[in-house]
């Protein structure tokens, strides 16, 4: 899990990596369980056009969380079965009853990435003078057993996504081309993909069962001008249907859409307005928070900081079924915020701060 004043940080990077010699200007994450289906029921609401969306009005469904008894802050991700925890930027901790896996950073290194699906993990380990390919460590979760990343080498830094056993990453091409790498960790094998025009790149990858998405920009100034895109069934990345041309910020697919963000102001690129599409209908969700889109489980999730000084800090989560839920809600109202959720096979965790105390928690996505 990363704190949201790396968004921006990530973006600037990205697009150096891509050969460009300018940069987009930078931005600054126990009750009712949801009764979500894993896709669009009959008599799910339908949306509006594209210009009048249907504003999708939120319900109280929250997610049954556990505290995870480490501070607020700490890289966490919980599985089915294991949890990962990184205590400092040098190593890494898979723990499973009693089973435990240790995986150190290296010299010159800092653990960047770690992600989880139910039966994978991986570690990404980033050179601090960001010059060398990020080396990556796999562990086969149902052995513990640790194997390096079979496939192109890693760009250092970048987006990454897993879902299931399929780890989408950053990767240099022909002529220095940024380009979108794919491992099948099961088999060991992975290969190149689709490469950013010159002066352009990637960055926000979500992946899920229902595909992988990402935003792409290019280096215009003073603001990039951004797209957000879902991969088709080649590969090849497609601008999602609804955004404002160059605004979109966040993008995930759904059963039968996607879910985006929008910035509507460039200074305050840390604001943003979400939106979705549901059998070629449309929905306004609401105010959220730039990078933290979220593909778990059935559903997709964002976080809303508080939109007054007497309200809580909310995880929002958009459903099969094309209704709006509030998955947590902070103690703390006004001064509360959360940070970017993770997900590790099924399985939220979140860290939440305010001035009734923090809290890192964990629930699974029914």
């Amino acid at each position: 899990m990363r704190t949201r004043t790396t968004i921006a940080l990530a973006l600037l990077l990205t697009l150096a990596g891509c050969g460009g010699s300018d940069e987009p200007t930078p931005g600054p994450g126990a009750g009712e369980a949801s009764s979500s289906t894993g896709a669009p029921t009959r008599d799910a609401p339908t949306g509006g056009t594209i210009d009048a969306p249907t504003v999708a009005e939120p319900t109280s469904a929250l997610l049954e969380w556990t505290d995870s008894g480490l501070d607020a802050g700490t890289r966490y991700v919980k599985g089915p079965e294991w949890e990962a925890v990184a205590r400092d930027a040098g190593s890494v901790d898979l723990t499973r009853d009693g089973t435990q896996v240790g995986i150190g950073a290296g010299a010159g290194r800092t653990i960047s990435e770690v992600l989880m699906s139910t039966d994978w993990s991986v570690v990404v380990k980033q050179d601090k003078a960001e010059t060398a390919p990020s080396e990556v460590t796999v562990v086969d979760l149902a052995t513990g057993e640790e194997r390096p990343l079979a496939g192109p080498a890693p760009a250092s830094g970048g987006s990454w996504a897993l879902t299931g056993g399929d780890l989408y990453y950053p990767t240099y091409g022909d002529d220095d081309a940024y380009c979108l790498a794919t491992s099948a960790l099961a088999d060991s094998n992975g290969e190149d993909g689709w490469c950013a025009p010159a002066r352009s790149g990637f960055s926000g990858l979500t992946a899920s069962e229902h595909g992988v998405a990402m935003m792409t920009f290019d280096d215009a100034r003073p603001v990039a001008c951004r797209t957000v895109t879902l991969l088709d069934g080649s590969g090849l990345p497609q601008p999602v249907e609804g955004p404002a041309d160059c605004t979109a910020w966040d993008v995930a697919a759904t059963a039968d859409g996607s879910l985006w963000s929008e910035v509507p102001a460039p200074r305050r690129q840390e604001e943003a307005h979400f939106f979705a599409s549901g059998g070629g209908t449309f929905f306004d969700l609401g105010p959220g928070t730039t990078g933290t889109a979220l593909p778990c489980g059935d559903s997709v999730f964002f976080v809303r900081d508080p939109q007054g000084d007497d309200e809580p800090a909310q995880l929002m989560r958009w459903t099969p079924d094309h209704t709006l839920e509030i998955a947590y809600e902070s103690a703390s109202v006004g001064n509360a915020f959360l940070g970017e959720p993770a997900c590790g096979g099924g399985v939220l965790t979140l860290s939440s701060f305010g001035e009734r105390g923090d809290e890192l928690v964990w629930a699974p996505v029914g």
